[in-house]
């Protein structure tokens, strides 16, 4: 075991709700998703005649990518959100329930497949939410998650929080947490076989910067949350650091993300 702290670092934001509708977090984040969710399904090696679990199923947006290889009698998804009644509109026939990664109510060896995509890092006990991932699938079957790289892949995000603490120097990070090297000792904590770590890199299009500028406006995630929670003075001298750094954009622009992605087999 190494030295690497799994958890919620201290220096990061509490807790994050994702109170939100699965609208809001498709126009902020879902966006990313979309373009991830087949990526991500291709490394876990999904294909027809498994049955899988989204595990933070959020809006739907990888649930759908699984009911599109799999069919939707064979997926499942948990989430603890309000979000939960948008993938239910997304994948209906998804065996689709309420609930935490940490308690998935499903019983030893259900599935084939446990997927968590930008999920791991959310989790009040990441070792507890793999280990119940690890749980529900039987030998053999796979476990996998990925997480943005937040310390340099991820554009939309590292280039907030850069001009968020440029006028607010207090201001919190997103999170440090779903490093190449904690995925690495996560998997390996839970005894899972074949683990194989990866970049996935997409990138996403916006008709111009108050697109981009407007879904942080939503509230959503713990940038948008910051945000919102920032006076009117403060949120604009934001917006115009954060427009500084992005390049001054003009028209449409595309901003590129890069997550890390670990995968096991259950021994």
């Amino acid at each position: 075991m190494s030295n690497l702290s799994i958890g919620r670092p201290p220096d990061t934001l509490p807790r994050v709700s994702f109170d939100v509708s699965g609208d809001a977090y498709d126009r902020f984040m879902g966006r990313y998703s979309r373009e991830l969710a087949p990526v991500f399904a291709d490394f876990c090696g999904i294909r027809p005649g498994q049955r899988v679990l989204d595990v933070g199923c959020g809006s739907g947006v990888l649930t759908e990518e699984l009911a599109n290889r799999v069919g939707a009698e064979n997926v499942a998804g948990v989430d603890p959100s309000p979000m939960l009644e948008a993938c239910a509109a997304r994948v209906p026939g998804a065996d689709l329930r309420k609930g935490a990664a940490e308690e998935l109510p499903w019983p030893d060896d259900a599935f084939d497949g446990a997927l968590a995509q930008l999920v791991v890092h959310f989790m009040d006990d990441p070792r507890a939410g793999v280990a119940e991932m690890a749980r529900v699938v039987h030998p053999g079957g796979v476990v996998s998650a990925c997480t943005w790289d937040f310390a340099g892949g991820m554009q939309l995000l590292r280039s907030f929080w850069e001009a968020a603490r440029a006028v607010k120097p207090e201001a919190a990070s997103e999170t440090t947490f779903g490093t190449l090297e904690e995925l690495d000792e996560l998997w390996n904590a839970q005894g899972l076989e074949e683990i194989e770590l990866a970049p996935l890199e997409v990138a996403t299009a916006y008709s111009d910067f108050d697109e981009v500028w407007g879904s942080f406006q939503l509230g959503v995630g713990p940038a948008g949350q910051y945000l919102v929670s920032q006076e009117p003075e403060a949120q604009e001298a934001i917006r115009e650091e954060y427009y500084r750094r992005l390049g001054e954009p003009a028209g449409s622009f595309e901003l590129t993300a890069r997550s890390w992605a670990a995968r096991g087999r259950v021994s």
